[in-house]
This record gives structure tokens, sequence and C-alpha cells, in this order.
């Protein structure tokens, strides 16, 4: 009998491609694997955005799709969603432990912006005795100021919660739900990185520390970096060269306009694109207003009548891995 690994996401509208192109990945480099997608979806998610996501992986064995439908009334609030304009569907994954079945001892959780290239049963496998989840640390670790604002030590750390391993039975006996309810409520005020600051403030003590090969993010591809490169740099090295997961923060590959630097490894993205229906795919989620201010001062940078973009980052020389 093949081994079963569940994978939990939370798309809304929005991410239902890129989810798609996501599980996509999955299933090709986990062909042996019995996989279950738990996805848990709020309204703005609807029945043929369901069928895509069904169809999209049809055509594996050993591979199905739940769906779970969430009540955000639960929530007491969704803090600081301005920031960059986030969807509530980025609080959703700490309701995981009351949404999914019992049954279920421990559960993958994936963010719908990354990319799957190799076997995930490595991962998978992580002993997380005693612990509530396993994680990659943050490219922006190294920020005192979460941790002035979060009220813990910077030597706990910050992980990023694009990619994390959930001890469920965990969550479940020690009630963290209710902490992050508490959180939610009583700390809204602190709260600037979403779901991401609640989970690493409850579990600041509570965690596994991942390779970065498992959850390689943006900004540890910056030439100046904001984590500790001596640090990580056997394990950076691993992870530029032949990353397991690569998780696409920042600028997405599928936006139809961007500012910034596409992401070096993007490719690795289209390559999985293709193989679905959303082959060729872009989002543009602007209003009328802000495309006609972006078409006018990008050509008014043409023609040098306005100064160039500061870019806020610039990647390093990174090869495509696909």
């Amino acid at each position: 009998m093949s081994k079963r690994i569940d994978i939990v996401v939370c798309p809304d509208k929005w991410f239902v491609m890129p989810t798609g192109v996501m599980m996509r990945s999955v299933c090709v480099n986990n062909p042996d694997v019995n996989i279950v997608f738990h996805v848990i979806i709020d309204d703005s998610v609807t029945e043929g955005d369901k069928k895509d996501l069904r169809d999209v992986i049809s055509a594996f064995k050993e591979k199905k799709v739940e769906f779970y439908h969430i009540d955000v009334s639960k929530f007491p609030c969704f803090p600081n969603l301005e920031n960059k304009g986030f969807p509530p569907a980025t609080y959703y994954r700490l309701q995981t432990s009351q949404i999914l079945p019992s049954y279920l001892n421990k559960v993958l959780y994936l963010d719908g912006d990354v990319i799957v290239r190799h076997s995930l049963l490595p991962l998978w496998e992580t002993d997380l005795t005693g612990y509530a989840v396993a994680a990659v640390p943050d490219c922006a670790e190294a920020t005192a100021e979460f941790y002035v604002r979060l009220k813990y030590p910077q030597e706990l750390g910050y992980f990023n919660s694009g990619v994390m391993l959930i001890n469920l039975d965990y969550w479940r006996i020690n009630g963290v739900e209710d902490e992050f309810m508490s959180f939610l409520t009583n700390r809204a005020d602190d709260i600037y990185c979403h779901d991401q600051d609640v989970l690493n403030a409850v579990f600041k003590d509570r965690k596994i520390i991942l390779p970065i090969k498992y959850n390689l993010h943006h900004g540890f591809m910056w030439t100046s970096p904001k984590y500790d490169y001596q640090k990580y740099k056997w394990e950076l090295y691993e992870a530029l060269n032949d990353p397991t997961i690569i998780h696409f923060t920042g600028e997405k590959p599928w936006y139809a306009y961007r500012r910034n630097p596409q992401n070096p490894l993007s490719s690795s993205f289209f390559k999985y694109q293709s193989q679905t229906k959303w082959k060729g795919v872009k989002i543009d989620k602007r209003p009328l207003k802000r495309r006609v201010i972006n078409l006018l001062a990008d050509l008014l940078r043409r023609l040098g009548l306005k100064k160039p973009l500061d870019l806020p980052f610039t990647y390093r020389s990174i090869k495509p891995t696909d």
C-alpha cells in the first residue's frame, strides 16, 4: 500500500488558478503517493472553481480533493488586511484542526503560491512529537522589529507560514486555536504579517525548524539579505541549486503587471501552469483607476519625463531550476 500525505490549502477566488498549478506540481512529483488535498474555502470560490481543482488532479492515481466551507463568523477579526491587499483567507489556516476530520493527526499546509519539485515524503516523515509545527525560517528573520512587536526573544526566531507541517493532535490536545483567537482579539494592533505573526507568537518555543529547501522564498534570493547569511550559507546553497519547494512570495509569476523584478525561478511555475487549463493565464486585480495611473506613469518613464522606479530589492544571479 502506498504512503499517504494529507495536504491543506486555503484559496480564495483569486488563488484558485495558482493553487491548481501547485496541486499539479505535487501530483507530478509524487506519483506513487496517496495524496488527499483538503481545500478550505469561503463563499468566493464557486462550484466551477471546485470543478477546476478536481479536474487538475483527475488524471493522477490515488489523488483526490475534499472541500470544506469555513464559517468566517468564528473569527473575532481579520487584522491589517489593508497591508498589501490581503484577503481574509490568509487567516483561515488558523482553524485547521477544527475544520479537518478528527482522524487526521497531522497535515502539510501549502500556500497556493508554491511549486513542489520533488517528493514530499522526507518532509512528511519529520518527527513532530512534542511540537506544534515544523516550518522554515522567514527570509526576514533578522528583523528586530518582529520580536519587539510580538514581544518574545529574537533568539527564538521567526518562521514563514507558507509551508508548515502541522501536528493536529498537538493543536487539539493543547487548544491552540483558542490561543489564536485570543491573540486576534487582544493583540490585533500587534499584527502586521497576518496569520504568520499569530502563529509565530503562539508557537515561539513549540516549533521545529526545517531546511530552507522546503520553502525557498524570494528574500533568500536577494543581493542584500535580511537574514544571517553565514548561519544559512550551506543550507541556502543547497536550496538555491535544487529546492524541493519554491514559494513565490512578493511579485507572483502570474501577475499581468508588476513593478518589481520577476522572480528568477518563475520558469518553475510556468512549467506546471502549461500542463493545466490555465496555460498562459495572467491575473490583474488592479482597479481601472490604478491601471490608468500605472499606464501613464510607465509611459512617462519611457519618455524620460519621470524618474525610474527605485527598486526595493534586486535578485542575485540564479540559474533557473526548470
